[in-house]
């Protein structure tokens, strides 16, 4: 059968392009893409649409992946035309995936330096998608970002449904992004708990339970060096392995350091968080560190725990995103175990 995948719209100029060129990758990189034949770009009534061939029909559960594809806004059937009707024709396909939380709970947090909204949720999924819990993408999985900043992949997995957890070392991100997911939370009157902890010698935590009944998940902020990360995520409520884990590291050439102490130090840490089969996927700006040069860091850092992805989709994710950002890739690695 043939889809009419509609792009996406980009709320901001900032990053032009970026989602039209991910919307390939993304979907290859998906369970479905095993069932690929084909695909082209077109632009039909003024609307950005990724055309793509696929074996068989559409299951309940391609179609609640198909609403889960950060780069995709709406799928459709395509017809060329249906008897003596010209074509284009689209017929609606029902997403059936409906989110935990309001998507506004990330789109309504603003802070300086946020990345781009549907990249982040991009990112997500690469991570999971490059996984073996690829196939249960709808079921109650766990992420971490261990460089959580304002909080916007925590926010993307929340909606999706997922437990999360991020560390983040600077005390004004963590109590920003605590104070904007309680007051978001009284906003729309769905409960939640929260509780303070110390944890001796290494930072805090907060965490949320989220939802009523047994339809509850939760989030975890922990305050403190990312390289304590076992110790900051020890006892969590579901344990303190991760199905994936995200980060969006440092840019700019001033942080070029950074990036290389963080994956030196803070990557064989991030790999211990995995569950056995979970996948990690990293965004890092290329142009100051090379893909070969961070290759080179995983796997040294890293030893043979963590497998780097380095072929068709995942090989190609590399773009420019603004003038100060002119090339930022994705590392994307499968726990080996």
């Amino acid at each position: 059968m043939r889809l009419a995948l509609a792009i996406a719209p980009q709320r901001s100029t900032l990053y032009g392009n970026l989602v039209r060129f991910l919307a390939p990758a993304e979907l290859a990189a998906s369970p479905l893409g095993g069932r690929l034949r084909a695909w082209e770009e077109a632009t039909i009534a003024g609307q950005a649409y990724l055309l793509a061939d696929l074996d068989g029909e559409l299951t309940a559960e391609d179609r609640g992946l198909l609403g889960r594809l950060a780069t995709i806004a709406a799928a459709y059937e395509f017809f060329a035309g249906i008897g003596p009707v010209a074509g284009p024709l689209l017929r609606p396909i029902e997403p059936a995936w409906a989110p935990f939380l309001p998507p506004e709970l990330i789109e309504t947090r603003r802070y300086r330096g946020k990345t781009s909204e549907p990249f982040t949720a991009a990112l997500l999924n690469l991570a999971l998608f490059a996984g073996a819990y690829a196939e249960e993408s709808d079921r109650r999985l766990r992420v971490l970002d261990p460089l959580a900043g304002g909080g916007t992949t925590l926010f993307t997995a929340l909606v999706r449904g997922y437990d999360t957890a991020g560390i983040e070392r600077e005390r004004e991100d963590v109590e920003s992004t605590d104070t904007y997911l309680r007051q978001f939370l009284r906003g729309i009157g769905v409960p939640f708990k929260r509780t303070d902890e110390r944890v001796r010698g290494v930072g805090r935590r907060f965490i949320f339970t989220i939802g009523r009944g047994g339809e509850t998940r939760t989030l975890t902020l922990a305050l403190g060096d990312t390289r304590d990360a076992a110790r900051l995520l020890g006892g969590l409520p579901g344990g303190s392995r991760f199905h994936a884990v995200v980060a969006d590291l440092p840019y700019g050439v001033q942080h070029r350091g950074r990036v290389m102490e963080l994956l030196r130090e803070g990557l064989p840490r991030w790999g211990e968080a995995l569950l056995p089969g979970g996948a990690l996927a990293l965004a890092w700006e290329a142009s100051h560190l090379r893909r070969e040069e961070a290759i080179a860091l995983v796997q040294e850092a890293a030893g043979r725990g963590l497998q780097v992805l380095d072929e068709p989709p995942y090989d190609g994710l590399a773009h420019q995103v603004d003038r100060n950002i002119k090339r930022r890739d994705v590392l994307v690695m499968r726990h080996a175990g």
